[in-house]
């Protein structure tokens, strides 16, 4: 485990200590009175049914023999069962403080971890998370953490081990040294054994965990897209798909339980060699008279009681290799690269908008090379294309979600790098092809960027989208539960509510990516009159394939293989030969068509 996995956990720990010393105080406590049972019951063979002198600390001597020595107790017998009982409920009262401590502990630790990693996930780069699957995250914010939560847990647990051996082989060796350190013997090796099965456990539940979170992750797709799983007739495909994968998971883990099932049977057996080892040991020193039967019947109670201990070490080590696994995958996530929320340049944004000789690839492939175009504060800005043109790169490098490699973007004259995020992303909204809703009201879909919402700007929003007719038809008006995803509201309901969203946040640039695209034509023809009547001095840029939404933008960006082949406006380019006279060529003859075969 290294310094940073160190790291990690120190700042979960943070104020969390005061639970881990009180756990560490009674365990030392009831470790101590739990050995006193077994001193009791050798001074009671040897002193009181027999005739050794108390082998005690001379002031406990000193009291006994003012009470009368050994006859006393003899009579008063009851006295000795007494304070049995009383160290057997100081013993109890220290386990429940121990695990009252340590659940505050555990608790503690798991809602720091939780909420540290949630904290990183939501100002981890765009980038970080196109590249992980969801399922994984899950698997690692959940199963991980809770795998550390327990470790940490079982820390505790390490210093009881360790109190209760040490403290052990104090009484034992004050019983007979010889068979302490008889007794001894097995514990270098059980340790030496649990280090030996460490290395080879961490690699297995590396690989399983991986497969879990693998497997999370096809759940995770097939329950987010049931309508796509179904439409195309893919259930068998994916219960193929799973069954593979569930297949491997379960190989894996049987391989780990194979292991594990050696590790604690060779695990169990070493402490019964030492039972026996000692028995052996102690029989013949008492036939030489070298130990006494109390002592004998005291020691084997103490040895008895080490069974469980020396077996924890075993089970302690093997877990801190799972922990240790758990904990480096959390830290990958703790580590994501982050945006920087804090610097750049808060100012009032306007909306002038310049692309400079823009150069930016994903991964080996080259989208933009010298990528340039204006946008003129308060303008609509058209962008027209073939899939995998650029398009939506182009609103997804202005809001910053990628940076650019060199040339430059500005917002009023000042490079978006230089803009401080919050500003930027408040200020440049983005309706997706794709829109996500929260599954809550629209009420509160609409208005997710304010605390306190504003009723009549919701409307305004609404209307502008033209969906406040729509959700007023619903039973609960706004306050209907839009479902996860949005899994109510058909498409063109959602693109709307996206819409008035967007608006309703009240960003002074409006990104359009295509976000039309399912709702009819008149729709699509109100919003866009609704913008430009209700929405003024809006810089507004609008990705769609649709001629007439293109249209009446001010300025037409025709876009193939990442380059601006054609720039106008819809007059303009409508009367020169290029890509956009032969769409409009296309969509004009399949709507003269589609009236012919109406009228048919």
């Amino acid at each position: 485990m290294n310094n940073s996995k160190y790291d990690f956990l120190k700042k979960q720990m943070k104020g969390n200590y005061r639970y881990l010393f009180t756990a560490i105080f009674f365990i030392l406590t009831g470790s101590f009175f739990s050995f006193l049972g077994p001193k009791l019951i050798g001074v009671a063979v040897d002193s009181i049914i027999g005739t050794k002198p108390f082998d005690l600390p001379v002031f406990i001597t000193d009291i006994i023999g003012r009470m009368g020595g050994r006859e006393y107790f003899i009579r008063n017998i009851w006295i000795v069962i007494l304070i049995f009982i009383a160290t057997k409920m100081v013993e109890a009262f220290c386990e429940f403080s121990r695990l009252h401590a340590s659940n505050y502990l555990g608790e503690n630790l798991g809602y720091n971890m939780r909420q540290s990693i949630f904290e990183r996930l939501q100002s981890a780069t765009f980038e970080y998370h196109k590249g992980i699957y969801t399922g994984d995250i899950i698997q690692r914010c959940s199963t991980d953490i809770d795998t550390v939560r327990m470790f940490v847990l079982e820390m505790t647990d390490i210093i009881r081990v360790i109190a209760k051996i040490v403290i052990a082989y104090w009484f034992m060796t004050g019983i007979s040294l010889p068979l302490a350190l008889i007794s001894f013997t097995t514990v270098p090796l059980v340790t030496a054994f649990s280090v030996y099965f460490t290395g080879k456990i961490q690699k297995r539940f590396l690989a399983a965990d991986e497969a879990e979170g693998e497997l999370q992750s096809r759940v995770q797709e097939n329950l987010s897209a049931p309508r796509v799983v179904r439409a195309f007739g893919k259930q068998k495909q994916e219960r193929d798909l799973f069954e593979k994968g569930n297949n491997l998971f379960t190989d894996m883990w049987t391989n780990m339980g194979n292991l594990m099932a050696w590790y604690w049977a060779i695990g169990d057996l070493l402490p019964v060699l030492q039972v026996i080892l000692v028995l052996s040991s102690g029989t013949y020193f008492a036939v030489k008279s070298l130990i006494t039967p109390g002592e004998i019947i005291s020691f084997m109670v103490y040895n008895n009681m080490l069974a469980w201990p020396i077996r924890s070490l075993g089970r302690i080590v093997g877990n801190m290799a799972k922990a240790t696994v758990s904990l480096g995958r959390i830290n990958e996530v703790y580590n994501a690269p982050q945006e920087d929320y804090e610097t750049g340049e808060k100012f009032d944004i306007k909306g002038d908008i310049e692309f400079r000789d823009v150069h930016f690839s994903f991964g080996k492939q080259k989208i933009f090379d010298g990528l340039s175009f204006t946008v003129p504060a308060g303008q609509t800005v058209a962008i027209l294309g073939a899939s995998g043109s650029g398009k939506s790169t182009i609103l997804a490098l202005l809001a910053r979600f990628y940076n650019v490699e060199s040339g430059s973007i500005t917002i009023d004259g000042v490079n978006v790098q230089d803009i401080n995020l919050h500003t930027l992303r408040q200020n440049v909204g983005i309706v997706m092809q794709e829109p996500f809703l929260f599954g809550k009201t629209i009420r509160e879909n609409i208005s997710i960027t304010d605390r306190k919402p504003d009723m009549d700007r919701i409307i305004q929003s609404t209307e502008i989208a033209q969906v406040h007719r729509s959700i007023t038809n619903f039973e609960d008006g706004y306050d209907t539960v839009v479902g996860e995803k949005g899994v109510t509201l058909s498409g063109g309901q959602k693109q709307r509510v996206a819409i008035a969203r967007t608006l309703y946040s009240g960003a002074k640039v409006l990104c359009f990516d295509d976000s039309l695209s399912a709702v009819d034509s008149l729709t699509d023809a109100n919003i866009r009159k609704e913008l430009h009547k209700r929405v003024e001095g809006i810089t507004t840029i609008i990705i769609s394939q649709r001629v007439n939404t293109l249209m009446e933008a001010d300025k037409i960006l025709v876009l193939d293989q990442g380059r601006i082949v054609q720039e106008g406006t819809h007059d303009q380019l409508a009367n020169q030969p290029g890509i956009y006279r032969e769409i409009v060529k296309i969509q004009s003859d399949i709507i003269e068509q589609t009236k012919q075969e109406a009228k048919g």
